[in-house]
């Protein structure tokens, strides 16, 4: 009698037979192990990718949030000093103009209340001669009558340069400067050359 020593049941039955094309069935441990991973990893990789492309955006946006943050600020401080700043104008006569002995002189000041006088220098001589004094009117406009040099016909033709200074550091009065030069003031206009005529 043919029997295993195993003992009973440990022979397969007679009935099973196998052959080269037989699957047998793999366990369930098994089958995990041997599952690729692939899937797996290329997953983790669009979550990372994804978690990275977040972070950048917010970096991004708070990059922008500072610029903007820091351009705003600079508008306010540049707003700031310019609406502070005291602005001075000639508006007439025009540069390299032909003007009489006594000509007006016009122009324009950012404050209504700035003290503004006009300056007369000769360009033959070292003197610089205050003008009477101006009226600003309460849109900031202000025209004052000038001397453009002597009487008679001996400055004619002669080169002159105009001036007004708002808010002088110093005390004006109308006549010659003690010191030559242009006196110093909170605000200046651009000098006018022009030439005296008949």
């Amino acid at each position: 009698m043919d029997e295993d020593r195993g003992g009973r049941g440990s022979r397969l039955p007679h009935s099973l037979s196998f052959d080269s094309n037989t699957v047998l069935p793999v366990p369930r441990a098994r089958r995990d192990k041997e599952r690729p991973r692939g899937r797996r990893t290329a997953l983790k990789k669009t979550v990372n990718s994804e978690k990275a492309t977040k972070e950048e955006d917010m970096t991004h946006r708070n990059v922008i949030r500072e610029l903007l943050a820091l351009l705003v600020t600079t508008a306010l401080t540049v707003g700031y000093a310019t609406a502070g700043q005291l602005r001075l104008r000639i508006t007439k006569p025009e540069p390299g103009a032909a003007v009489v002995e006594r000509p007006f002189v016009e122009g324009t000041v950012s404050d209504p209340n700035a003290e503004v006088w006009v300056i007369v220098h000769p360009m033959e001589m070292s003197e610089f001669w205050v003008q009477p004094a101006v009226t600003v009117k309460e849109d900031g406009t202000w025209k004052v009558q000038i001397y453009i040099g002597r009487s008679g016909g001996s400055d004619v033709g002669k080169y002159f340069e105009i001036m007004a200074v708002a808010s002088p550091r110093t005390t004006l009065k109308e006549g010659k400067l003690e010191r030559p030069g242009w006196p110093k003031g909170e605000a200046k206009s651009q000098v006018v050359e022009v030439t005296r005529a008949n």
